[in-house]
């Protein structure tokens, strides 16, 4: 499997865990060594790893699974860090989002979430199949 791919294998076990609103898998995927931030939308900044986890702890909790399809826009790798800009649909409302990964060892963990509303009219996204894993 290319880097990117290994990239967009990680941004698609993030959208996952984010639509089966599995904790577990969610906590997985964080780096636990590097300053971690999430930006969900409407929310402040929450940074630290302890901080991002609970709120996907209370997103899970006050939302539970829901339906969730991303489409990657754009990837790109800046040394040991993965970008991925992706379109969202998060219970029928559309999201930009950019997702922020870091190389542990062979795995790729992310750091920064960041997803906000779109202006205008909101594109359609269907779900993206994730690439295939090695």
């Amino acid at each position: 499997m290319s880097t990117l791919a290994a990239v967009e294998f990680a941004n698609s076990a993030f959208y996952d865990a984010f639509s089966s609103a599995n904790i577990d898998q969610m906590s997985d995927l964080w780096a636990e060594g590097a300053a971690v931030f999430c930006c969900h939308p409407g929310w402040q900044p929450i940074h630290g790893r302890d901080a991002v986890l609970r709120s996907w702890a209370e997103i899970f909790a006050n939302a539970g699974p829901m339906p969730i399809s991303h489409r990657v826009l754009a990837r790109d790798l800046i040394g040991d860090m993965g970008i991925v800009c992706c379109l969202e649909s998060v219970s029928g409302h559309g999201f930009i989002a950019t997702n922020l990964f870091t190389r542990d060892g062979k795995i790729w963990r992310m750091v920064h979430h960041h997803a906000g509303p779109i202006a205008g009219r909101v594109p359609v996204v269907a779900a993206s199949p994730g690439p295939a894993p090695n």
